[in-house]
């Protein structure tokens, strides 16, 4: 019997070589594409879309601050087939599967195939922010990119300025992406601690340094020529002075509320772990409660146990089962979160025994999860969204921590705990991937109606989204108002792209606290004494409570009596005002 089960497994083995070279980067490529038609909102999704498509419109500060994100939506949206918006989930999904696939094959420098692949699918199906969102895409994808070509090149002989200046050109170009990804200019931390535990020279280590340097500048100075050109040479300088300028009417992004919030994210999955402890306590004294007998009862046992947990977990509302929103997965990705933390401040101290490339990429992936929330007031969600290179080292410390501590039975309990994590995270994230669409259905509401407008009609949404779009769609052409420009406010800035409507002022979603009082007040000051026609304005009743959300809506209501408009549509969801027209039945 024992040489027939290991026959079993050396001829599995056999199948591990094509699997790894053909079907997994496949899976890895095409799996992004799930759901590519699921789901219709209205805010955050197609407010990406509404900038792509209306880039030369919008506010300098957004443009420039999120450049190469804008002018690569702009590029995708001329591709054949990018005109809807199933187009643009497409191409936009296939940003995912390249993130993923890159470090599937350059990672296998130093871990097996087979291992990337599960750390790459628990990292894509964790991606919850909407795929067209690509100043968060592009910046995984560059993010990647860097640290993967920084790694490479301290640890090759040959071509290693080569991949250098190409780290530092990457990240230098993620700068242009999205400012705040400045602060990825602290991975060069990895190449000095490489150059320190490995007793390199200083001089070696500078050289190094200034290619990497080198290299960060063409990334940043090549796109800044183009804004420069396109907005002036004092445009950058501006930007930067405006987007540390709206932290006054924004708490949550300024700087202390940005860490507070990442701060806090942690302590709640910490507390909600304490209770692993002394479960794992237990479970070693329960295995060192006459040793090497009864090995499997004890096994089975333990394994019940962590079933109880899952379940105490589900129970609590740690885990849920409410796979169209965040919570399904959160606590559980923050838990293997922090346990990649824990077993990269291990595997970089060097008590794994392990090289000295170990230990550097060890570090490389502590900094990847310490850096990637920074510049974001979005709590610790960025994390989750870019575990392509964490995800996958952490499995491998996981086993290089069991390969370290040997077979003990000891050892049992906190193995079977990190593998409870990492089962719950699969199952859980790829049920979350097949029924999660960003702003659409997260109250469990079914998913299976779609819209007569032609760019979306491709989409999939509740029965409430598309009946409110056809029907405020049918009273924008009845009322011949789809030509106009729009003043959109309350939360809906998507339809600016949905509908083709060329924005009149120079933002779609004006409600945002990044968008100060001031600009809106002076944006419609300008068109108040314009000769140009006046603008459609169109109001959501669902306004989220932002900050200064009652000051303009105060001012939106004076420039529209002011104006001369009349209520020409109103819906349980939307309010349309136009000059002229015939004033709707209150």
């Amino acid at each position: 019997m024992l040489s027939n089960i290991r026959s079993y497994f050396y001829n599995l083995k056999r199948f591990q070589a094509p699997l790894e070279k053909c079907l997994f980067p496949v899976v890895l490529f095409l799996y992004p594409l799930i759901g590519i038609n699921q789901g219709l909102n209205i805010a955050d999704t197609t407010y990406g879309l509404s900038n792509y498509e209306y880039f030369g419109s919008i506010d300098p500060m957004w443009a420039i601050s999120t450049f190469l994100s804008n002018v690569v939506g702009s590029a995708i949206m001329k591709l054949p087939g990018a005109g809807t918006m199933v187009g643009m989930s497409f191409y936009c999904s296939l940003i995912i599967g390249i993130t993923a696939i890159i470090p599937y094959y350059m990672l296998q420098r130093w871990m097996p195939g087979w291992m990337i692949f599960i750390g790459e699918f628990i990292a894509e199906s964790l991606c919850w922010c909407p795929r067209v969102i690509l100043y968060n895409y592009l910046t995984y994808l560059f993010f990647t990119l860097g640290t993967l070509f920084l790694l490479v090149g301290m640890f090759e002989w040959e071509k290693q300025n080569r991949y250098l200046l190409l780290a530092g050109i990457f990240l230098g170009l993620n700068v242009m992406v999205r400012f705040p990804n400045v602060v990825e200019a602290g991975m060069i931390l990895v190449l000095w601690f490489f150059e320190i535990i490995t007793g390199g020279k200083f001089i070696e280590a500078l050289k190094k340094t200034l290619v990497c340097v080198g290299g960060y500048l063409i990334g940043l100075v090549l796109p800044f020529v183009f804004i420069s050109v396109k907005y002036g040479p004092l445009a950058y300088v501006d930007m930067i002075g405006s987007l540390f300028g709206m932290t006054s009417g924004a708490s949550d992004y300024t700087a202390g509320g940005m860490l507070s919030s990442i701060i806090s994210a942690y302590l709640t999955t910490g507390k909600d772990m304490i209770i692993m402890v002394p479960c794992i306590v237990a479970g070693m004294v329960m295995f060192d409660i006459l040793p090497e007998k009864y090995l499997l009862i004890k096994k089975l046992l333990y394994v019940a146990g962590l079933f109880v947990l899952v379940r105490f977990y589900f129970a609590d509302g740690v885990f849920t089962r409410n796979y169209h929103y965040y919570d399904s997965v959160f606590q559980a990705a923050m838990m293997f979160v922090i346990i990649g933390i824990i077993l990269s401040v291990v595997g970089s101290s060097g008590v794994l025994n392990g090289s000295k490339e170990e230990q550097t990429l060890a570090l490389a992936v502590l900094l990847i999860m310490l850096i990637t929330p920074l510049g974001s007031n979005n709590y610790t969600y960025p994390v989750i969204n870019n575990l392509f290179v964490v995800a996958p080292v952490t499995l491998w410390f996981f086993r290089r921590m069991m390969q370290r501590l040997g077979e003990k039975q000891t050892n049992f309990p906190w193995q079977g705990m990190v593998t409870m994590v990492i089962a719950v995270v699969l199952v859980q994230g790829a049920i979350f991937h097949y029924c999660f669409a960003f702003g659409d259905g997260m109250e469990g509401q079914i998913r299976d109606a779609g819209c007569s407008i032609p760019k979306v009609k491709s989409m999939v949404t509740t029965g409430y989204n598309a009946d409110s779009l056809d029907e405020l769609y049918d009273a924008l052409s009845e009322k011949e108002l789809l030509d106009d420009k729009v003043i959109l406010f309350g939360g809906i800035p998507g339809l600016s792209y949905i509908y083709d409507l060329e924005p009149a002022i120079d933002t779609v979603w004006p409600d945002l606290d990044s968008y100060s009082v001031e600009k809106f007040d002076d944006q419609l000051q300008k068109l108040s004494v314009s000769s140009d026609d006046a603008p459609t304005v169109i109001v959501g009743k669902e306004m989220a409570e932002y900050a200064n959300i009652e000051a303009k809506y105060d001012i939106l209501m004076d420039y529209i009596n002011y104006q001369d408009y009349n209520k020409v549509f109103e819906s349980e969801r939307f309010i349309v005002f136009a000059q002229g027209g015939t004033r709707s039945e209150e």
